[in-house]
């Protein structure tokens, strides 16, 4: 493989391929399975880990060294694809595929997680309340621009998981004495 090629493209199409399928099983298991804070956050782990093979391969590219824009450009890449690709899962699966009712089950989900929450961080009852009366009137159809949007913020955090993902690959030459 050339040196200048970016490990990002293969991993972001085998990272997304593989939270498909995770998305699939999980669904197949049913709305308890699918709308836990624990498995998400386990797809989150299981991401980021598939997502630091990208920062390893590039560093391999470079003979074992790498900086941390170097290291950072392929993890992010693998983000980049892998989020598209499921934003666009996700835009079919709830507009095509999902019944109404799931959406239901995903606000009763989201709304009990966020008081559980909220709670274990001792926010005020008021501010509680608040937040629950926001998700209950809250649009949980998914739409094309709301996939997008969804897509950006995924960005953002993904940037930021790329960064300390990055921090932990790179490895510097050792500086030759003259």
């Amino acid at each position: 493989m050339q040196q200048n090629s970016n490990p990002g493209l293969k991993w972001g199409i085998i990272v997304g391929l593989a939270m498909i399928l995770w998305n699939v099983l999980i669904w197949v298991a049913g709305p308890d399975y699918l709308f836990s804070l624990k498995l998400k956050f386990l797809q989150f782990v299981v991401w980021a880990a598939l997502g630091i093979l990208a920062g390893l391969e590039k560093k391999k590219q470079l003979g074992g060294y790498i900086g941390f824009k170097d290291a950072i450009k392929p993890i992010f890449t693998t983000f980049v694809i892998s989020s598209l690709m499921m934003a666009v899962y996700n835009y079919v699966a709830f507009s095509y595929v999902a019944d109404n009712h799931l959406l239901e089950l995903s606000k009763q989900h989201l709304m009990e997680d966020t008081a559980w929450l909220l709670q274990k961080m001792k926010a005020p009852q008021y501010e509680i309340d608040k937040q629950l009366k926001d998700l209950k009137e809250a649009d949980y159809r998914v739409t094309i621009s709301s996939a997008f949007i969804d897509y950006l913020r995924n960005l953002i955090k993904f940037f930021m998981v790329s960064a300390v993902l990055a921090v932990i690959v790179r490895k510097k030459a050792p500086v030759r004495a003259q």
